[in-house]
């Protein structure tokens, strides 16, 4: 029954909306009117003579609107005196005819309420449809999103069950969906992952994180995942960042070569100025070496110590040079250290006037007290030397070159984003060459940005000592005129602690001792003479020696005597196998055996395996006799 009405108030409904023209409105509330006399006439004159008129102007309001409505209640008014009270009732006074006015006022009145009615119930009937095709278009645009997008999109319930995964999901991942709803889909994202995502939602509004799996190919999917609560569900996009790690990971090993090269470019630059010292330091020991030899012919004994002195103190200071030029050269893993900048600068001296020109002077400012700061020493020299290269370049016709190391206390008024407040080691680098304009000074620290000739720069120097400054927890600034010079500042929080103290060892002390030990000891070197040296030396003072040119004579040597305590290796040998590879076959057979090894090269190749406390130890070469005498007894005093 409620269908029916629904059905039959819907036709209405239509006709009523259907649009006609104002003549045509007018003459339906006349025919309406005409309609409802001729229905009364049916009815006995005794009838209430408006008994069909009201429903009818009602019809008339709600189809044709108020005009006709006011129309349609002046006919009824006259077509009731008229037709069904009688003339009499026009000479009716005033109470007749306000009776009747009354009576078409109360319909003109429901008549207008029928109107605005269905003037309502056609905006409402038009914001539904307004509705349903914004919810049919926000259906299509969602279903469309949810089939086309490469992100993979899936709808999970208040327990994290998988409810809904679009179409991404099976061509990403090579999984159909019954595979992935019945566990394959936790491979991407595992329960604890996912158990903690769903926790932070409390706090966050949408919980971000990475994960990994692997597709049905084996090839890893890398994920980025974005899920937010929605209505008692959870809602997720997983994005594919499989190309970006990849290429992230070939930009980390481009990047690493260029700073390597980088590195080796600020080396070629010093090659001219090496080799000058090299050839100066050469010359003096061999002039040295040639003399004591004349000396000793001709039976003069007293300027003997003279030219050893000689020597030594040349080798000592090419020694000297070759550490720090590899200590600045190598590749290796940052290890922060506390140091004290003064100090380092101070060494770096000899090396930074290499770089400079013979126009430009160098000043070296230190603070009175003591400073300490916590970082890498090696890349703070690799730092300190790439900004001297770059003021060096541009003095192309001479100059001033100041670098000053002091404390600085940065106030909260002088804070920066990347610099915070507190104490801080200021390298100050000050030139008086040709400065830079704004707009190079504003792209400085970009990556591969530079103003040098193609093939003189690869544009990291200043890149990498702002990465340094800025993984080390300080800043670097530059302030720059053109024509006046350029001063970097580089900050490095200070280190609230002491400075580190060395483990002194008297080496007379070491010396004399090691008269009265005694011990068997293999030496491994592919080089004769320093075989033969080192062998010599321990000869002198008690040991036994035994000594092997490659790995595999030294495993031998090993084998037939139980009673070597010591093996001293070079790490570079020849024959196929390397002293970290011996001493770990050495250790393997023999685990109380100790290792000293002796090698020309940087102490981070050291291997591993082989730093055990009191067991091993390293000597790089060159080396005085009484260092490795020292170290000797360190190894085999027992405790």
């Amino acid at each position: 029954m409620i269908s029916i009405l629904s059905s039959r108030l819907e036709l209405v409904r239509r006709f009523a909306r259907t649009r006609r023209s104002k003549p045509a409105r007018y003459a339906g509330a006349f025919l309406i009117v005409t309609l409802c006399c001729a229905l009364r006439s049916l009815l006995p004159f005794t009838s209430l003579p408006y008994l069909f008129f009201i429903p009818g102007l009602m019809f008339i309001g709600f189809c044709f609107g108020v005009g006709p409505s006011a129309f349609g209640c002046v006919l009824a008014v006259l077509a009731a005196h008229l037709f069904f009270i009688g003339e009499i009732g026009f000479n009716d006074g005033f109470p007749a005819w306000a009776s009747s006015a009354s009576f078409a006022l109360v319909t003109f009145c429901m008549s207008v309420i029928c109107a605005s009615f269905l003037k309502s119930l056609n905006a409402l009937s038009d914001l539904n449809e307004r509705l349903e095709h914004e919810v049919e278009r926000r259906t299509l645009e969602r279903d469309g999103i949810w089939n086309v997008s490469p992100d993979l999109i899936c709808m999970l319930s208040e327990r994290g069950e998988v409810l809904a995964m679009n179409p991404s999901w099976q061509i990403e991942t090579g999984h159909v969906e019954s595979t992935l709803k019945d566990g394959a889909f936790f491979s991407f994202i595992s329960p604890s992952q996912l158990s903690d995502a769903l926790l932070r939602l409390s706090e966050v509004p949408v919980a971000e994180f990475d994960s990994q799996g692997p597709r049905s190919n084996g090839t890893p999917l890398h994920l980025n995942w974005r899920i937010a609560r929605r209505e008692g569900h959870y809602f997720a996009v997983a994005r594919d960042i499989s190309l970006q790690k990849e290429r992230q990971e070939a930009f980390e090993e481009v990047r690493s070569q260029l700073q390597q090269s980088q590195k080796m470019e600020a080396v070629g630059q010093l090659t001219g100025g090496l080799a000058h010292d090299f050839n100066n330091l050469l010359t003096v020991i061999t002039s040295s070496l040639d003399m004591l030899e004349h000396r000793l012919a001709q039976g003069k004994y007293g300027e003997v110590q003279r030219y050893v002195g000689l020597a030594r103190n040349a080798s000592d200071r090419a020694a000297s040079l070759t550490h720090r030029l590899l200590a600045y050269a190598r590749r290796q893993t940052l290890a922060s250290t506390v140091i004290d900048p003064a100090l380092l600068v101070q060494e770096m001296k000899d090396l930074i006037s290499r770089t400079l020109t013979p126009r430009i002077e160098l000043e070296v400012m230190a603070p009175k007290e003591t400073v300490l700061c916590f970082c890498d020493a090696h890349q703070l020299e690799n730092a300190i030397l790439n900004l001297c290269i770059n003021a060096r370049d541009a003095m192309l016709q001479g100059g001033r070159l100041q670098i000053e190391v002091a404390q600085m206390r940065i106030e909260t008024a002088q804070a920066t984003v990347t610099l915070s407040p507190g104490e801080y080691a200021r390298f100050r680098i000050r030139d008086t060459g040709i400065g830079m304009p704004r707009s190079v000074l504003e792209r400085a620290f970009d990556p591969f940005f530079t103003t040098k000739p193609l093939g003189s720069g690869t544009g990291l120097g200043l890149s990498m000592v702002h990465g340094f400054a800025r993984q080390s927890s300080g800043d670097v600034q530059i302030e720059s005129d053109v024509g006046k010079g350029t001063t970097v500042n580089l900050f490095l929080p200070i280190h609230q602690g002491t400075a580190p103290s060395p483990d002194i060892v008297s080496l007379a002390a070491a010396e004399d001792e090691a008269h009265t030990l005694s011990g068997s000891i293999l030496v491994v070197d592919d080089e004769d003479a320093i075989r033969d040296l080192v062998g010599e030396t321990l000869l002198d003072v008690g040991y036994q020696v035994v000594k092997a040119a490659t790995a595999a004579e030294a495993l031998d040597q090993l084998a037939r005597l139980p009673e070597v305590s010591l093996l001293i290796t070079d790490i570079g040998l020849t024959g196929g196998m390397s002293g970290d590879e011996l001493a770990k076959a050495a250790l393997d057979a023999r685990p109380k055996l100790k290792v000293l090894f002796i090698s020309g090269f940087a102490e981070n190749n050291m291997p591993a395996m082989a730093l055990k406390s009191g067991q091993t130890e390293l000597l790089l070469k060159p080396f005085a006799m009484k260092q490795l005498k020292m170290l000797i007894q360190k190894l085999l005093t027992p405790g």
